[in-house]
C-alpha cells in the first residue's frame, strides 16, 4: 500500500494543475502529478510522464497509485487550435477524461473534474447551474461533452467550472500575465468591452476545490469569482493594483480581432450555490488582483518557475 495516494493530479505542468499542486503538498502527505509534454517538478511530490490518451496508461497509472481523488485538469484548451484541429480537440478532452474516469472506478476513486464557463453560449450571462448549456465552438462542445462522460459514470464525482487566471509554470502567458506584461513595457492592447467574464485567481481556486473535497462534494459548481466584469475593466482594474498606466488598455469589441473559433460574449456565472455550500462569499476582482501581486512580490512566483523540468 506504500504507493495509495491522497491525490493525483493531471495536467501538473498546466497553469491550473501546477498551483494546485502546490497547494496539495501542504494538505496531503502523498501528491501525484501527471504531466504530458511539459515536465515539473516538486520535492515531495511524485511528478511523471504519461500519455492519458492510452487507455491502458491511464488504468496502469490509477491502479499503480490508487488515489482516493483525481483532479482531472489535463485538457487541449487553446480555442483556436481546437477549432483547428477537431480530432485532436475530442481525443484530448473526450478521450482523455473517459480514461480517467472508467480508470477510476475501477479502484473507487473520485473525480474533480475542471470545466469551463465556455459551455454557454453567452448570449444572456448570469449562468446559474440550472441553466442549458450551448456551446459554440469545438472547444466548449468537447469540455461539455466531458462533463457528461463525468456524470455518467458516478453520481459521485465533482465537476467545476471556472474562469480563471494566474501565474503560469510554462512560458505561455495567461491572461493576466499578458494583460500585465503589455502594461509594463508601454505597449497598447486591445481591452474587449463587450466581453464578460467572472475570472478566479487560480490559487483562491486552488483552495477551494480543496475545501469541496475535504467536504466530500458532488456534482456539479460554479466556482469563479464573485464580481463579472468586461475585459477592458478587467485590464484597467490590473494596471490599477500595479500601478501602471491604464490608458494603454484601449477600448475594443471582438469583432475587432480576427479569431478562428466563435467566443461567447457573456460568461457571467453565478456563484450562490458554492457560496452557500461553503459558507463563504467567493472573491472578488480587487482581491483577486491583489493577492495576485502579492504572490509575485513575495517571490512566489519564482518558486512556481523552479518547477520546470
Amino acid at each position: 500500500m506504500a504507493n495509495v495516494a491522497d491525490i493525483l493530479i493531471t495536467g501538473a505542468s498546466g497553469l491550473l494543475g501546477a498551483n494546485l499542486l502546490r497547494c496539495a503538498k501542504t494538505h496531503f502527505r502523498n501528491v501525484v502529478g501527471i504531466y504530458g509534454r511539459h515536465p515539473c517538478i516538486l520535492p515531495g511530490v511524485n511528478t511523471l510522464r504519461a500519455d492519458l490518451t492510452d487507455a491502458s496508461a491511464a488504468s496502469d497509472l490509477v491502479k499503480r497509485f490508487r488515489p482516493r481523488w483525481i483532479v482531472h485538469t489535463a485538457a487541449m484548451a487553446d480555442v483556436d487550435s481546437c477549432e483547428e484541429r477537431p480530432e485532436s480537440a475530442r481525443l484530448s478532452n473526450e478521450g482523455m477524461t473517459r480514461n480517467i474516469v472508467r480508470s477510476a472506478g475501477a479502484i473507487g476513486a473520485r473525480v474533480t473534474h475542471i470545466s469551463t464557463d465556455a459551455v454557454f453560449n453567452g448570449a444572456k450571462g448570469d449562468y446559474s447551474e440550472e441553466d442549458p448549456p450551448d456551446p459554440i465552438n469545438v472547444y466548449a462542445a468537447t469540455k461539455l461533452a466531458a462533463e457528461k462522460i463525468v456524470l455518467e459514470n458516478s453520481g459521485d464525482h465533482l465537476i467545476v467550472r471556472t474562469a480563471i487566471y494566474g501565474w503560469n509554470l510554462q512560458d505561455k502567458l495567461s491572461l493576466a500575465e499578458w494583460i500585465l506584461q503589455r502594461l509594463e513595457t508601454g505597449s497598447p492592447m486591445p481591452g474587449f468591452k463587450d466581453v464578460f467574464f467572472s475570472p478566479i485567481l487560480v490559487n483562491d481556486l486552488s483552495d477551494f476545490i480543496l475545501q469541496m473535497m475535504s467536504r466530500e462534494m458532488k456534482g456539479l459548481y460554479h466556482v469563479s469569482g464573485s464580481e463579472s466584469l468586461s475585459k477592458f475593466d478587467f485590464a484597467v482594474k490590473l494596471a490599477n493594483v500595479f500601478n501602471l498606466d491604464a490608458n494603454f488598455v484601449r477600448s475594443a469589441v471582438l469583432e475587432d480581432v480576427p479569431l478562428k473559433a466563435p467566443r461567447p460574449k457573456n460568461l457571467e456565472l453565478r456563484t450562490d450555490k458554492i457560496s452557500r455550500a461553503l459558507g463563504i462569499r467567493m472573491p472578488d476582482v480587487n482581491g483577486g488582483l491583489l493577492r495576485f501581486k502579492l504572490l509575485r512580490d513575495s517571490g512566489f512566483v519564482k518558486h512556481l518557475k523552479a518547477m520546470r523540468g
